[in-house]
């Protein structure tokens, strides 16, 4: 296994990364490497980095600039090729993706480890969880994730085949070597929608949570959810005829993908609608507000069901991975999604804007240093408590294959 890490200008996380990424890759029953790429930070990452330079599970490649910093699916490609060069063993060998902000434990690599034994699977995702749910804002991020996410995930299980979608995605080197990353800002997708067009499926791990930080302000949440919308709508002009005329993607999975990367474009006229419609209901509000105020109770009993309905889905599997909510939380995110889905609304006009102007550029999201170095301070204790076990029955693992 190697795990892959693009780092730019992680300075104050990339060591505790490092160090918690080594700790869980070493009970491993199988050779593991970490393989860092620096892309072009000016921060000193590349001098907390030699701290591990005599470490022979790292290994570091340094790009720089004017050809760094070109796009995340850059920086993996370059970590690629380097490990295309380690081994020629192209189906026993896993290529992993993680980000610096991550929070990755020996359980969570465990069970990708027998994941790829137990299954054909050529990539796995695992669930994702957000670490410092401390605002609202972090709240809705870990419904988003916990509940709409890994639901859609589920589905696309039984309709042929997960997809790449976010931090912690593990493949076989086979399946990256041969469809590797473009640019699309949207990388996840733009890889696992390759995969599929050439025969590759995906599983996904929903009691397999991998924590993950939300960002904390509403701008770094504008400037994250553009750049993945823009990245949805890449894809969507770059693979929409390609998957639709696919003989070998299942036409469930066709449709739910599709529909997917059409959702950035119907959003648009969604809120159009919706905010005349909302004018309407105003104006009728003063003409007939007996009526009126009984349309707007149905549809809130209505967006409240729907929301609760999936909450209650999605609980299994949180409960089965030892996430649960409290009922607060369960409360504030029914009552919060439609605040919440409010907020985004300018997200869809910002990155059609972009895409039509071509104006391409990465943009990095904001990491808390404070969360990560409390994920990196508590690792230890985490590590001994949950996963001791697991680290015992490694080595039976290993025997039973």
């Amino acid at each position: 296994m190697y795990i892959m890490v693009p780092a730019l200008n992680e300075a104050n996380e990339i060591v505790g990364t490092v160090n918690q990424l080594l700790r869980s890759m070493e009970p491993l029953p199988i050779e593991s490497t970490l393989v860092i790429i620096n892309d072009g930070s000016d921060d000193g990452t590349d001098i907390a980095l030699d701290e591990f330079a005599n470490n022979p599970h790292v290994h570091v490649i340094t790009r720089e600039l004017p050809h760094a910093r070109e796009g995340k699916g850059a920086a993996l490609n370059d970590g690629l090729d380097w490990i295309a060069k380690q081994t020629k063993d192209l189906t026993h060998t896993v290529v992993g993706v993680i980000d610096s902000d991550a929070s990755p434990s020996f359980k969570i690599l465990f069970n990708v480890y027998r994941g790829f034994i137990h299954s054909k699977y050529d990539l796995l995702q695992t669930e994702i969880t957000i670490n410092n749910v401390h605002n609202f804002l972090t709240l809705m991020q870990e419904f988003e994730f916990g509940v709409p996410n890994l639901l859609q995930q589920v589905i696309r299980m039984d309709w042929g085949s997960a997809i790449a979608s976010g931090d912690g995605q593990f493949m076989t080197l086979e399946m990256a070597s041969k469809i590797r990353w473009n640019n699309s800002l949207l990388d996840d997708l733009e890889f696992s929608l390759n995969g599929l067009l050439h025969g590759f499926t995906g599983g996904f791990l929903p009691y397999t949570l991998l924590p993950q930080e939300g960002v904390l302000t509403y701008r770094a949440l504008i400037k994250q959810r553009v750049r993945w919308c823009h990245g949805g709508m890449q894809c969507l002009i770059r693979y929409g005829k390609q998957l639709f005329l696919s003989k070998i993607v299942p036409s469930k999975l066709k449709t739910d993908l599709i529909t997917f990367m059409l959702i950035p474009f119907i959003s648009i006229i969604f809120i159009i609608s919706s905010l005349i419609a909302s004018i309407v209901l105003i104006v009728h509000f003063v003409a007939w507000p007996q009526k009126t105020f009984i349309v707007l109770v149905i549809i809130l009993i209505l967006g409240i069901a729907v929301t609760t309905m999936m909450i209650l889905a999605a609980n299994h599997y949180g409960i089965q991975a030892g996430r649960t909510y409290t009922f607060r939380e369960i409360t504030t995110m029914i009552v919060g999604n439609f605040a919440y889905s409010w907020m985004l609304a300018p997200v869809s006009f910002i990155a059609l804007t972009r895409l039509v102007l071509r104006r391409n550029e990465w943009a990095k999201t904001a990491h808390d240093h404070t969360t990560v170095q409390e994920n990196s301070n508590s690792f230890e204790a985490d590590y001994d408590q949950k996963d001791q076990s697991l680290k015992n029955d490694a080595p039976n693992d290993r025997m039973a294959k």
